[in-house]
């Protein structure tokens, strides 16, 4: 007889880091387990994660009740849970939906996704009080971050181990040669403060006042806020760098697939609050591309050791663009820095490498039977 495991998460829609990753355990082949899935349908684009609806509260009570009859029909089932990000609106959904359904469950394994909330949850006596109630004494933390303050400690876990999601990325191919004289230098991800979208302006700003204008900055990702998107685009305005900045929205397969292949490097200047294991990083080093990210949460743990990779300051514009010009005019290693990119990605990102870690960690719990 097969385990049973049931995932509950996001997969796409919206299209981010973690319903991706979500998609890949709802997806992917467990050896010596049968899973089912519930799926998280609270936001289904960008605009409303985080943000109250009056909708949310018919799919809570519905999404308990589904999480219920699943485990209540299938005794011995392992539930594998993502727990909130660090902010009062998902805390209080994990509350009332884990308050009432992992009594029904054999074991419980939490996956956290989101860097911050073991901290956001000794912020005030009550925020602790019901944070040791729901995920206090699980299984099983994995923990897609390594974090300063350990959510697998802070709520007394049995077991915790460091689980670094996957990307889906295809076999490298020969690239084609540029007659382009422009490099492409690219960003994947939420179009919001917090992943740096003015860093990256500003550093174009910084590049075209040296002088710099054979580079082009590709943007890809979709717009959190319209308030956010008028005050980017009047910067753009401002300092004269439309011809360095290209917004192209948000991609997926084929067309994001292409951004990767035709850019020169990957920049990602984060310093977003609940950064943890960003999958985009991964896609890059998959692409075979070097990268320019910041020494900030989850980053360094992930691809710090990578030689492919350079870690910056936060908020450093003038040094961003420094390093970008260094990593561009390295022409001379550019195929010996593909090769050691795309190694780093196959040893540890691998869709079948995420499984496995889930998988050893549910056996190293003790919860296959």
């Amino acid at each position: 007889m097969k385990n049973q495991l049931l995932i509950v998460g996001q997969t796409p829609p919206p299209w981010h880091g973690q319903a991706v990753a979500t998609k890949m355990l709802v997806d992917g082949e467990w050896a010596g387990w049968e899973t089912n899935s519930v799926r998280m349908a609270f936001s289904d684009d960008l605009d409303s994660v985080g943000r109250f609806k009056i909708g949310k509260i018919f799919h809570l009570f519905s999404q308990i009740c589904e999480i219920r009859s699943k485990l209540k029909s299938s005794p011995g089932t392992v539930l594998l849970y993502p727990p909130a990000s660090a902010s009062w609106l998902p805390f209080i959904r994990d509350v009332f939906i884990l308050g009432l359904v992992r009594k029904h469950a054999r074991g419980t394994a939490f996956i956290y996704h989101a860097s911050g909330l073991a901290e956001y949850t000794q912020g005030s006596f009550l925020r602790k009080f019901m944070a040791k109630r729901v995920y206090g004494g699980a299984d099983l933390a994995l923990e897609v971050a390594q974090e300063e303050i350990s959510p697998g400690e802070m709520f007394g876990a049995k077991a915790i181990t460091w689980c670094p999601c996957a990307a889906e990325v295809p076999p490298l191919t020969a690239r084609d040669i540029s007659t382009e004289k422009v490099s492409k230098v690219l960003f994947v991800g939420s179009l919001i403060e917090g992943k740096g979208i003015m860093e990256i302006l500003k550093t174009a700003a910084i590049l075209k006042s040296r002088g710099e204008t054979e580079v082009c900055f590709e943007i890809v990702g979709r717009w959190a806020s319209p308030v956010f998107e008028k005050h980017c685009l009047a910067f753009v305005e401002k300092t004269g760098i439309g011809k360095l900045v290209s917004f192209l929205g948000q991609l997926t397969g084929n067309e994001k697939s292409s951004a990767f292949r035709r850019a020169s490097l990957f920049f990602f200047p984060s310093h977003y609050s609940s950064e943890a294991s960003p999958i985009v990083l991964m896609e890059a080093l998959g692409f075979g591309l070097p990268v320019v990210s910041t020494d900030w949460a989850g980053i360094p743990a992930l691809v710090g050791k990578c030689s492919a990779v350079t870690l910056c300051p936060i908020r450093e514009p003038e040094i961003f663009a420094d390093v970008i010009l260094e990593r561009l005019r390295d022409s001379s290693g550019n195929l010996e820095v593909r090769g050691v990119a795309r190694d780093f990605y196959d040893q540890r990102f691998a869709p079948e490498q995420f499984i496995g870690r889930v998988s050893e960690g549910l056996n190293v719990a003790g919860l296959k039977l």
